[in-house]
């Protein structure tokens, strides 16, 4: 009898379409892969700790063209970590 039943434990998932991170979740997401402080990646992006805070924490929401820099970062963090830092150095 139990083989006729699903097994609940393991649903199919590869019909499922997941909503789009917002930018909070893009963030903290980019930030733990590279595996930065928010002193570290907010210097890392020249903005201050306080803005990256308020947006991880959804209290603000950043600009139009903060949010298309996210996406950027968030599409190649290594690439462009090592680019920003490169422009920390010159």
């Amino acid at each position: 009898m139990a083989d006729t039943l699903p097994n609940d434990d393991n649903p199919d998932w590869s019909g499922l379409d997941p909503a789009p991170l917002d930018y909070a979740a893009k963030l903290k997401a980019t930030r733990t892969r590279l595996s930065l402080s928010q002193d570290s990646f907010s210097a890392l992006l020249h903005i201050p700790r306080s803005t990256l805070q308020n947006w991880e924490q959804r209290r603000t929401e950043p600009d139009a063209f903060a949010q298309t820099m996210i996406d950027v970062i968030y599409d190649d963090p290594e690439g462009m970590a090592e680019r920003l830092k490169r422009r920390l150095v010159a």
